[in-house]
């Protein structure tokens, strides 16, 4: 096929669209996902000329419009929904004509960056392969100030990963998505790996759009989508559906699955079990204004917290139990120009609750410049690998009673290091009965190479819940190198 000029290529990032942001990118929404560039979220002019030329890819036939072959420009839409568009368009290049083909170069190239946070690389046009590859390496520095326990020493505190993904198109309307990482002896000095790391496929889904009434359908293993804007979720891989959908201004998303490692039957162990840590939610988002969006929601868990004397259980105390769970969630996103403030509230009741409250509480606020999606870190980074020189910072503060979020579904676990061993530990426990501040910040140091220094401050909530005899639980430092490609 002769092509009218050559398309410049990058190295693309796990799909934006997967996340249901929404933004994975993590998920994050379906992995780590990176913030685009400014101003990407918000609306492109009135009388851009991208108006006009999507609305003569309508008439073409090429993408659709609004059933009556037109784009309506007179309405505005973000730079993130034209990228969207346009990657449609991009899969008919080779049937358009030569017109519509410069105009297709000309939209690519002045939305590049939304294009390659979606994933939908312009190489897409220049080759007939329906499948993709891409990667992350990160390396990090990681330290802590334990109140109780020891601090990370030695290899510990230097560690490394590596991903690498596949995704690609089964047809028009289904979509595919898998990722190999490091799971295991991921730490410099490792002796006992000397051989090697291990690695495990901890994603893969499949995605299908339009379908059964709904703008998508994704099953598989993923990262848990999060509701609010991020105090629910959870980084690592979860299994189940996700469930989107809009209509204007409302928009919807709902989630099923096993958060946790089924229970276990001895008996029926040789046959595993049926009986999974199941939950359910379901959250609705309204576009109040421009510069407002309010979501609301609700979930149920048959997901038990425990607690052990030693403080190393399910709870981040020493005592109390409840069976079940579920709650209201809300949130609100409001941007102030070049400012985003993001607050999530989480309201649970407590099935057969013993020793501790039934009805515990959970909030967080975040104030940023990003211009990223609106989600809490890490949910969503700050900047778009992509652009060299781009920075953005954080600051947050989160406040979780015991209890309050299912344990699998705290969205701040794992952002902190600690030793495996060490009582109330803010690894496993980052959204459980703790008040922390967090603050980040990210650059783009080079093309595709994001570094980013992280810090954290932990109290207990309730210290009357534990056996420490202070608020003071943990001060965690990180520092991160990552490169994209």
């Amino acid at each position: 096929m002769k092509k009218t000029k050559s398309l410049k290529k990058w190295a693309a990032i796990v799909p934006l669209a997967l996340m249901s942001i929404t933004m994975a990118g993590i998920p994050v929404l379906d992995s780590p996902v990176h913030a685009a560039v400014a101003p990407s979220f918000s609306d492109v002019p009135a009388g851009h000329w991208a108006y006009g030329a999507v609305d003569d890819l309508v008439k073409a036939g090429i993408v659709d419009g609004y059933g009556d072959n037109t784009f309506k420009g007179d309405k505005t839409i973000s730079r993130y929904e034209f990228a969207i568009i346009i990657a449609k368009a991009m899969d008919k290049f080779e049937t358009a004509d030569e017109k519509n083909k410069q105009l297709i170069d000309k939209l690519s190239a002045e939305f590049a960056g939304e294009l390659n946070r979606l994933g939908a690389r312009v190489a897409k046009v220049e080759t007939k392969t329906n499948t993709w590859i891409g990667g992350e390496t990160r390396f990090r520095v990681v330290g802590n100030d334990p109140s109780i326990g020891n601090k990370l020493s030695g290899s510990d505190t230097f560690e490394f990963r590596q991903r690498i993904k596949f995704w690609g198109n089964v047809n028009d309307t289904m979509s595919f998505f898998g990722r190999i990482a490091t799971t295991g002896g991921n730490k410099f000095g490792n002796a006992e790996y000397a051989s090697g790391s291990e690695i495990a496929l901890d994603q893969m889904t499949v995605t299908a759009k339009d379908t059964l009434g709904f703008d998508s359908i994704r099953v598989g293993r993923s990262a848990l989508d999060f509701i609010t804007t991020g105090l629910i979720g959870k980084p690592m891989n979860v299994d189940g559906i996700l469930l989107t959908n809009s209509w204007d201004k409302l928009s919807f998303k709902g989630w099923t699955g096993n958060i946790k490692t089924n229970k276990w039957d001895a008996a029926n162990a040789r046959y595993g079990d049926n009986d999974s840590y199941q939950f359910t939610t379901g959250q609705l988002g309204y576009k109040l204004s421009n510069n407002v969006t309010l979501y609301g929601g609700y979930y149920w868990a048959d997901v038990p917290g425990s607690s052990d004397p030693s403080g190393k259980g399910l709870l981040n105390t020493n005592r109390g139990s409840f069976d079940s769970s579920q709650g209201w969630t809300s949130s609100v996103v409001y941007k102030m120009g070049k400012y985003t403030l993001l607050g999530d509230y989480v309201g649970s009741k407590l099935d057969r609750a013993v020793d501790l409250p039934d009805n515990p509480k959970g909030w967080a606020v975040q104030f940023s410049n990003s211009q990223a999606p609106p989600a809490m870190y890490q949910a969503v980074g700050l900047v778009n690998p992509a652009k060299k020189g781009t920075d953005a910072w954080m600051v947050s503060y989160r406040s979780v009673d015991a209890g309050a979020l299912p344990s699998g579904a705290g969205g701040f676990d794992t952002t902190s290091v600690a030793n495996p061993g060490q009582p109330y530990n803010v690894f496993t426990h980052s959204t459980d009965n703790v008040n922390a501040w967090f603050l980040a910040y990210q650059k783009v140091v080079a093309k595709n190479v994001v570094l980013s220094l992280e810090y954290q401050d932990y109290k207990i909530k309730d210290k009357g819940l534990t056996s420490l005899t202070k608020d003071r639980l943990d001060k965690t430092y990180m520092t991160k190198l990552e490169f994209f490609y």
